[in-house]
């Protein structure tokens, strides 16, 4: 369970294995730690600093909370999420949550993706490129802010933070494309996403070696996307 005044996110892929402790009092996130533990790029692991730009925003039980309090493209964008789910579960007062994304690769651009939380299944959705194919509510929406302004607007928030989570994971498994392992350095990566997280910003990019060797294929795991939410190890709030 969620202990009184901190909280652990954790978030597991085929590329990334990031968490964050966030502390808190009073409702304020007090201090933010992130922690680099799998990673494609020497630069990953520096992203813990900006991440502390959290500190001093109020506790808010979306997932979006933490973006609207400070840009997400100037962060590590996977010690962001981990972070943003500790703020969310710790906003709502919901203790602690395990989620597994199921996301095959496309064929011919369709897939059936999955998530379940606390080992039940709770969403399945039909993909046909970037829209969401079935079934009722979510046919006719597509993977892109609409889906998340529509969850938030009109779902239970329990339900709106697996459908957020369950979109982001279908974003990051579009990484399995790549062969990262080919690529040495990050601003050899086509096509190149300058300026959306922590190792892609000008001055750095040129400083991410890859890790060769980071990346986990998780298909006989059923592709799984796990985003996590458990007790931070103890220490000063």
């Amino acid at each position: 369970m969620v202990e009184p005044g901190f909280a652990t996110g954790e978030l597991v892929d085929d590329f990334h294995h990031f968490r964050a402790i966030v502390r808190h009092r009073a409702g304020v996130v007090t201090d933010v730690q992130g922690e680099s533990v799998r990673y494609p790029w020497d630069t990953c692991p520096g992203a813990s600093e900006p991440l502390k730009q959290l500190v001093g925003m109020r506790l808010e039980g979306s997932l979006r909370a933490a973006s609207r309090h400070t840009s997400s493209h100037t962060q590590c964008t996977h010690m962001f999420d981990a972070a943003a789910i500790a703020i969310a579960r710790l906003g709502r007062n919901r203790g602690s949550v395990r989620y597994a994304m199921v996301v095959p690769d496309r064929r011919e651009g369709r897939a059936r993706v999955e998530l379940a939380r606390d080992g039940v299944k709770l969403l399945a959705w039909d993909l046909s490129e970037s829209e969401i194919t079935g079934p009722e509510p979510f046919r006719g929406h597509s993977l892109g802010s609409g889906l998340s302004n529509w969850a938030e607007k009109d779902l239970d928030p329990d339900i709106s933070e697996a459908v957020l989570l369950l979109q982001r994971a279908c974003v990051i498994s579009g990484g399995r494309t790549m062969d990262l392992e080919r690529i040495d350095r990050a601003d050899r990566v086509q096509p190149n996403p300058m300026g959306r997280c922590h190792t892609y910003q000008p001055e750095r990019v040129t400083l991410g070696w890859r890790r060769i060797g980071s990346i986990r294929n998780l298909t006989q795991v059923d592709d799984v996307v796990e985003a996590s939410l458990a007790p931070a190890p103890e220490g000063p709030n």
